[in-house]
């Protein structure tokens, strides 16, 4: 069961807290904007905590507190190397503040064997050390470890803190990270190539499919696709395309976070949509 990062606060503050926590939800912004928050509410030396002017909360926000870990995927994954040196790291003694804060982020790419070490720490975890895993998904979570954790969903922000960046939030259909990827590639650029793309299976001219992607970094061709699967998934939820579009694009994602031809990813996605017919519902 999910506690609110209020709820978590609260906790902090009647000194209940959890040492094993999982902040799923969100973007990952978001979540380690929350994560210094907790740090500094754990080690700030005045009575209403964070102040934001103590030692303590200025080194975290600054990000040179010696006691807070960040523990960060290498490429595609965190592997067990990882965790047995942040073990011995964290075995140690405390240098100045209350608790030690270590923070996995992108949690969520954890291999089994890392995880399974995680998980021994956890059971026996060093006194004034809180463990936080950060990711998007829970699920991706091993079963084992997230049973051990006090999970708290952090929900997106809503539209409107977003201001001129609001039109790439709808197209990323709420997600906070995939919103400032289609930013970052262009709101007006994602939204002819999306357009495009739509016309092109619904019109069933598979030539231009070979014109429409143009060279694109790696993370452009996962952002495009992204950004397609909230724009189908819409227009499922409206009756206008078939639910197997959307499956196709969740088979190409899965095929792009692997060491694939992207472009020829996507032309065969495209070319498997005109296949199916741009507006048939099965």
């Amino acid at each position: 069961m999910s506690t609110s990062f209020e709820l978590l606060k609260k906790a902090v503050l009647e000194n209940r807290l959890a040492h094993l926590l999982l902040l799923y939800g969100s973007g990952a912004k978001e979540r380690f904007n929350a994560v210094l928050e907790l740090a500094a509410m754990l080690n700030c030396i005045k009575d209403i905590k964070p102040c934001g002017e103590c030692p303590a909360c200025k080194k975290i926000k600054s990000g040179s507190h010696p006691d807070i870990y960040c523990l960060q995927p290498l490429k595609t994954s965190i592997g067990i190397e990882q965790i047995l040196a942040l073990q011995e790291k964290i075995y140690r003694k405390i240098y100045e503040g209350k608790y030690r804060i270590c923070v996995i982020d992108e949690a969520d790419k954890l291999t089994l064997a890392a995880a399974n070490a995680l998980l021994k720490i956890a059971e026996e975890p060093p006194a004034q050390t809180i463990i936080i895993l950060s990711c998007g998904n829970i699920e991706a979570i091993i079963p084992t470890l997230r049973s051990r954790a006090q999970a708290i969903y952090l929900p997106s922000p809503p539209l409107t803190e977003w201001k001129d960046e609001a039109e790439a939030f709808s197209l990323s259909g709420g997600d906070p990270d995939l919103a400032r990827k289609i930013q970052e590639f262009g709101v007006e650029k994602m939204k002819d190539l999306l357009q495009s793309y739509l016309e092109i299976i619904q019109t069933g001219d598979f030539l231009k499919v070979f014109a429409l992607f143009p060279a694109l970094e790696k993370e452009d061709y996962l952002t495009f696709t992204q950004a397609l699967a909230v724009t189908v998934k819409d227009m499922i939820s409206k009756g206008a395309l078939s639910p197997i579009f959307l499956s196709e694009i969740g088979k190409t994602l899965e095929l792009l976070k692997k060491q694939v031809n992207n472009r020829l990813a996507l032309e065969v996605l495209a070319l498997k949509h005109i296949s199916y017919g741009g507006n048939r519902i099965d």
